[in-house]
């Protein structure tokens, strides 16, 4: 059963729900707090974003094991989450928590979350991510996090994301990137960086990111100095579309496209990737002691997970789909050859959610009534002949061939 209450002037959650009801949709009303009781654990499908959430009862997911999508998107004053807010939903894929005002994600809030696919943390004030915080995530492949205010990615940020696909870290204040951040994404296949505060990264960073196909590092202050030694050598060696890489620093080389340097531009450094010359390896003991005082210690003691498991339950192989590596030359809506710098930035489709045409020419409106998802799509561009026009193509080959035998 489907109940549509979207855009009544709600203040709260309406009473007579059917207990039976696995559709609930009510978006774009005044509702301020959600209490266990209020929906029933039959639920499939919750969407209740745009609304004015200011508390969630941890309880109020609890047992809802067939619960598979929750839009709790666009509640601007609910900025807070208890770690067990989402404990328990098994079959949960997508997770919708962009423009919530949140600062800070306590950890295991995700813990047994192996079924998510899509998780949209985008739009909110997030400043940090401890250590693990994605660990369950086996099964993730679309992690939304621009336009917050992250300002470092250490070494175990996306441990466990082992079949992420796409992540999007633009509009952030970024400055400090861990030369293993990315380990452990080897089929990730978009990666946007643009409009940080990163003046270098190291090439080894990118290095395991063997299924890359989409790379945006600029709007950022590159230093092209000897430091840039590295990751001006991995691009080098880069075969997917990537953004411009402009230098802000030194003056002499201020406006040109990292890219485009010749080898002899570092003809002067002495070891370009000696270890007193790569400072985005290691962070000082000054930053450290501030990353700890704002933050508090970077691993949570409390943390179930104190190390990635051999085995994890729930984990699946991932299927063939339309973002797999093997189809990179048929990704971008723009077509093949064209560089990310001249795609327009990529903003989500919040309407139709499953919906992942790489660079959409303008940003959707939501709508206020409801509407099913659209179901993911093959990219956009990539057709199959038809078996009419292969047969027309057959015929008039013979036809022609005739012709020159009778003449």
């Amino acid at each position: 059963m489907t109940v549509s209450c979207q855009a009544h002037n709600f203040a709260a959650i309406p009473e007579g729900i059917p207990e039976d009801s696995e559709r609930i949709f009510l978006q774009n009303n005044r509702i301020t707090v959600l209490q266990q009781g209020h929906f029933s654990p039959a639920m499939v499908t919750l969407w209740i974003y745009s609304n004015n959430i200011t508390y969630i009862d941890p309880n109020t997911f609890e047992g809802f094991v067939h619960l598979e999508e929750l839009d709790l998107g666009d509640n601007r004053q609910l900025r807070t989450l208890a770690p067990e807010t989402f404990q328990g939903l098994v079959k949960l894929h997508a997770l919708y928590l962009y423009k919530c005002g949140l600062s800070a994600l306590p950890a295991g809030i995700f813990g047994g979350l192996h079924s998510l696919q899509y998780l949209y943390l985008q739009d909110n004030h997030i400043e940090y991510l401890q250590d693990d915080i994605f660990v369950d995530l086996v099964n993730l492949s679309h992690l939304f996090l621009h336009g917050n205010k992250l300002w470092s990615l250490g070494q175990d940020t996306f441990r466990g994301l082992v079949n992420l696909d796409r992540l999007l870290l633009h509009e952030n204040q970024l400055q400090w990137v861990h030369h293993k951040a990315f380990h452990d994404l080897r089929r990730l296949t978009t990666l946007f960086l643009f409009n940080n505060s990163l003046s270098e990264l190291q090439g080894d960073c990118l290095a395991p990111l063997g299924a890359l196909e989409f790379l945006r590092l600029n709007g950022n202050a590159w230093d092209c100095g000897c430091r840039a030694y590295s990751l001006w050598e991995w691009l080098r060696k880069f075969r997917g579309s990537s953004s411009a890489v402009p230098c802000v620093s030194p003056q002499l080389r201020h406006g040109q496209d990292l890219k485009l340097l010749r080898a002899e531009d570092f003809r002067n450094c002495s070891g370009p990737a000696s270890p007193h010359q790569i400072k985005s390896h290691t962070l000082t003991t000054t930053d450290r002691a501030a990353r700890k005082e704002h933050h508090g210690s970077a691993r949570d003691k409390g943390h179930p997970h104190g190390h990635l498991p051999g085995s994890r339950p729930g984990y699946r192989k991932p299927g063939k789909n339309c973002t797999s590596h093997r189809n990179r030359n048929h990704i971008s809506k723009a077509g093949t050859g064209k560089q990310a710098h001249e795609l327009q930035d990529y903003a989500p489709d919040y309407q139709h959610k499953f919906s992942f045409d790489m660079m959409p020419t303008a940003r959707p409106k939501r709508k206020g009534k409801c509407a099913r998802r659209t179901p993911i799509r093959a990219p956009s561009g990539v057709q199959q002949a038809s078996s009419g026009s292969s047969l027309g193509a057959t015929l008039l080959a013979w036809i022609l061939g005739l012709a020159v035998t009778l003449r």
